[in-house]
Formats: C-alpha cells, sequence, structure tokens
C-alpha cells in the first residue's frame, strides 16, 4: 500500500529538485545529479536526516570524477561498483568503472507514478539501464524499490549499494542484526590498520592492542574514519542509526534475498572535515567490483535479463529500538 504523498516543483540549493512530502517526511530529490536524495527530514521535530555540505552552490561535476569533488552529502546510488576499478570480464576487460560507480554523477530521467516518481538512467560504459522508484509505504516510511536491467546479450555482472550518508552526533549507536559480525576493512585507516584487516564487530581488537567500539560514533575529533564490509550474507536485513539524547532514529529495512549484505562508513572528522556515516546495504560486499568477484560474491545479471530489489527507510522518535521488521516498523525494548 501508500499514503498520499505531495509531489511538487522546488530548488535544492541552485539546481533543480523534486521535493515529496507525506505528514511525517519531507525528502528532495535531485534528477539531475545522480538523482541524488539530497534531504530526508523527519517534519515533526525539523531534523535533517541526512548530511549537508554548506554553502549555497551544488557541487556539480563531470562523469567519472571522483566523488569528494562532487556534492559529497545527502544519499548516492553506487552502481555497477563502488570502489574505482578496472573491469576483467569480457566483452569489458580493460574498461575503467569509476569512483562510487556510474550513476551518481549523471542526470537521470524523472517521471510521476501515484503517490511518488520514477528515476532511471542508462549506463554509460556498461549496457544496463537502472530505475528506482520513490513512495511513501506508510506515514514516515519511505519506499525505493529498484530495477538493474542487462540491456545485451552478454551476462553483466554488477553490484550495488546505497550510499546515505547520515548525521550523526558523539553517541549515536548502531544497531545491527547478531549475523553482522566478521569485519573486512575496505580502507586503510589510523585505527584499524591497513587493507584488508580483519576484525569483529562490535568490538574490534587490532594487533596493537586496542579496542574499538563500533557500535557507537565517537567525538569529532578529526583523526578516525573507518570503512568496512561485513563479509558474511546477514540473516535479517536492517541497520538503525539512533540518538539516545534526541530519540532520533533512522533506520533500513531490506530483503536480505535480494541485497545479502552490508557495507559501513564513519567519518570521525577525519575524512574531508566530514561528520557522518553510512550504511550501505549491498548486492555483493567489499567495495570494489573485481574483489567481490574474485571472492565469488559478485552477481550477475543475465543477459537481456533483470535483478529487481527494495529498501525501507524509516524516521521518527524511538526509545532504545531494537531490531526492524521488514516492513520497515522498528521494534523497540517498550514494545
Amino acid at each position: 500500500m501508500s499514503v498520499p504523498v505531495t509531489v511538487a516543483e522546488a530548488r535544492y540549493k541552485d539546481v533543480h529538485s523534486i521535493v515529496l512530502e507525506d505528514d511525517v517526511l519531507q525528502i528532495a530529490v535531485v534528477p539531475g545529479c545522480g538523482a541524488k536524495i539530497a534531504s530526508l527530514i523527519n517534519r515533526r521535530t525539523g531534523h535533517e536526516c541526512l548530511y549537508q555540505l554548506p554553502g549555497a552552490i551544488f557541487r556539480k561535476v563531470a562523469y567519472g570524477a571522483p566523488y569528494n569533488r562532487g556534492e559529497a552529502a545527502g544519499w548516492d546510488e553506487m552502481f555497477p561498483t563502488i570502489g574505482e576499478c578496472y573491469c576483467d570480464a569480457e566483452p569489458w576487460a580493460g574498461v575503467k568503472m569509476p569512483d562510487h560507480g556510474e550513476v551518481w554523477s549523471v542526470p537521470w530521467q524523472v517521471e510521476p507514478i501515484q503517490s511518488g516518481i520514477r528515476v532511471s538512467v542508462h549506463g554509460v560504459r556498461f549496457p544496463y539501464r537502472l530505475t528506482r522508484t520513490i513512495t511513501m509505504d506508510r506515514p514516515g516510511v519511505l519506499l525505493l524499490r529498484y530495477r538493474a536491467e542487462n540491456l545485451c546479450a552478454c551476462d553483466l555482472p554488477a553490484m550495488w549499494a546505497a550510499h546515505p550518508l547520515f548525521n550523526v552526533t558523539a553517541g549515536t549507536r548502531i544497531i545491527l542484526p547478531e549475523s553482522a559480525r566478521d569485519i573486512f576493512s575496505t580502507t586503510a585507516c589510523p585505527a584499524l590498520g591497513e587493507y584488508g584487516a580483519r576484525y569483529t564487530f562490535p568490538v574490534a581488537a587490532t594487533a596493537r592492542g586496542t579496542r574499538w567500539d563500533m557500535s557507537r560514533i565517537h567525538e569529532n575529533a578529526g583523526v578516525h574514519y573507518f570503512n568496512y564490509s561485513f563479509t558474511d550474507a546477514l540473516q535479517e536485513g536492517f541497520a538503525i542509526l539512533h540518538d539516545p539524547a534526541t530519540r532520533e532514529t533512522v533506520a533500513l529495512a531490506w530483503p536480505v534475498g535480494q541485497v545479502p549484505y552490508l557495507n559501513v562508513w564513519v567519518s570521525e572528522g577525519a575524512w574531508e572535515g566530514q561528520y557522518n556515516m553510512s550504511l550501505q546495504p549491498c548486492t555483493a560486499p567489499l567495495d570494489r567490483w573485481d574483489v567481490a568477484r574474485q571472492w565469488g560474491k559478485l552477481p550477475v545479471i543475465p543477459a537481456h535479463g533483470s535483478l529487481e530489489w527494495e529498501l525501507r527507510v524509516t524516521a521518527g522518535l524511538w526509545d532504545d529500538p531494537r531490531r526492524v521488521e521488514p516492513d520497515g516498523t522498528i521494534v523497540s525494548s517498550q514494545r
């Protein structure tokens, strides 16, 4: 089911946007720049869930630019890779795959649908069409439905990950399923050390004898950042960010049969001065198309075939949230 949604043309900074609004949530989408979800606001409290860059000018970039040169904020889609690499599968062997994928930096087409919008984009160097429909499933629950179509006669290996950058505060809790355990560090960083290091969530014990509580956001000290994948498929598909001081909560829920994995990014002021984090449900772990393929974890879209998946986003005020039902309902200790 869906709920009544107001859809209106608007401006986000200096670019065209489309605003969708129900009684609880307001979101702004920028179709001309990757169909970025630039803003996600809890209307009842005024809380902006997504990290915002300062300034009134949207940072547009050309296709294939490094992600940090663009509007590194809000919610982007990453497809058909996450990290920059070269394709090693025929008939595209040797083709460069851009940082954060192809689709975040290019315009998407947009069309109205009942209670929402549908946005879509064609691949630049690879033959696919990626479509995302945006509706409100229930008051306060955003529903994103995806379809990736392979437009050629060859099987197309491809990975997708959501890339929402969320606002956080010191003490924000990261609540994940019990099956989210084994971590593979996908970026060398001061706290966890070299690329490829292996740890366990929620407390990562390093070879240097330090222990990091990965389930909480620490102070904005400008020193630490974390980028890691859970190497095993999850048994439940949910992730929660919860601020105990304000009760502000944002949660993601997805079917693990379609989206088995989760990546996590945290910057405690150390990357580009940003203080935020990203929960990234993904169809393959380990950040890079080529690495996921070497591990045998890269999905394939059959020739002239397609893959579909969905993701729900819930925002509001909760006390002690524990898990998220598949329909986006947040379950707390008070229930």
